[in-house]
């Protein structure tokens, strides 16, 4: 008998696959599926991996680290070239539609959710942005050292950037 025990993306934790050596067609055929599905999710992982660390947007505005959260990845503001207002006090969420975050401090918050592998290149999630206090659909495609950001109202409204990685 073969035990063999195997990460896996996501809250399932490892997938455990006992294997009775006394069938060998049945042991070929669950090994060749275990290989493939390793295989596709180290491709979906793959533009995970890389966006992981911190990012500076495209005008040195602001810095946002990508990080695991739960099952997705999520994206915070870790720097700011301005984090005070006018009169000296850190820089609040003043245009969100809940009037009762309008007093949350932009450094620290979650602006990026729920990213996820879209294909093997790309990512996708959500982007709220605290210029407008609206929430914007997010494409995300990580190189080593740059990454192109899209941000889309609707299929055909959509901005872009390519931030730099700092860490």
């Amino acid at each position: 008998m073969v035990v063999l025990l195997w990460p896996q993306i996501g809250r399932r934790g490892l997938i455990k696959v006992i294997l009775d050596g006394s069938n060998t067609m049945k042991t070929n055929i669950c090994l060749a599926m275990l290989l493939l599905v390793a295989s596709v999710q180290t491709v979906l992982a793959q533009p995970a991996q890389r966006a992981l660390g911190i990012w500076a947007d495209e005008d040195g505005q602001s810095n946002i680290e990508i990080a695991q959260c739960g099952g997705y990845l999520c994206g915070r503001l870790v720097w700011l070239k301005e984090p005070y207002n006018a009169n000296g006090r850190p820089k609040t969420d003043i245009h969100n539609p809940d009037a009762a975050q309008r007093n949350r401090p932009l450094l620290g918050m979650t602006i990026i959710s729920g990213l996820q592998p879209n294909d093997d290149t790309q990512l996708k999630g959500q982007v709220y942005n605290a210029e407008d206090g609206k929430v914007y659909e997010l494409y995300l495609k990580p190189r080593r050292t740059t990454m192109d950001v899209e941000g889309c109202f609707a299929f055909f409204l959509c901005g872009s950037q390519v931030w730099t990685r700092v860490q």
